[in-house]
């Protein structure tokens, strides 16, 4: 991740709420979506955020630069059971994170920063969660 980016994992609100207290450092590692129902057409919904990217396993299917706006979905035995996104704070991107709250309310998530900060797939919530963001400190000051 570069130090420009916000990164978010996308977790069900079922989930988050039956273990509120996950570790920070185990927040992006969680398989959050294991038990819970991921977005059936979820691969198209997440093409129309950011293009298809190359991937390094066969487990981890991505969307967007590696460097800039970004998705990543992890499954396994075919199942989707992580999705991480990855905001570059540089220069704001309004139609993906649009996009990507969008598909937060759709899927009845919640946006949780690596810092363990829960964040409502509101623009207001998720502007303000950029904004105090370490990744904001350094774009606006490096």
């Amino acid at each position: 991740m570069a130090v420009w980016q916000v990164e978010f994992a996308i977790v069900p609100r079922r989930a988050l709420a039956t273990k509120p207290r996950v570790a920070l450092p185990q927040v992006m590692d969680a398989d959050w979506w294991s038990t819970e129902r991921f977005p059936a057409a979820y691969a198209q919904q997440l093409a129309a955020i950011a293009p298809p990217g190359s991937s390094w396993a066969a487990e981890l299917q991505t969307w967007g630069a590696e460097d800039g706006n970004r998705v990543d979905v992890w499954s396994e035995n075919g199942k989707a059971t992580r999705m991480i996104a990855r905001v570059d704070v540089r220069r704001l991107n309004t139609r993906f994170s649009a996009m990507l709250l969008q598909f937060a309310r759709v899927a009845d998530a919640v946006l949780v920063r690596r810092d363990g900060l829960v964040v409502e797939p509101l623009v207001g919530a998720f502007g303000a969660a950029l904004r105090t963001s370490e990744a904001w400190r350094y774009a606006t000051d490096p």
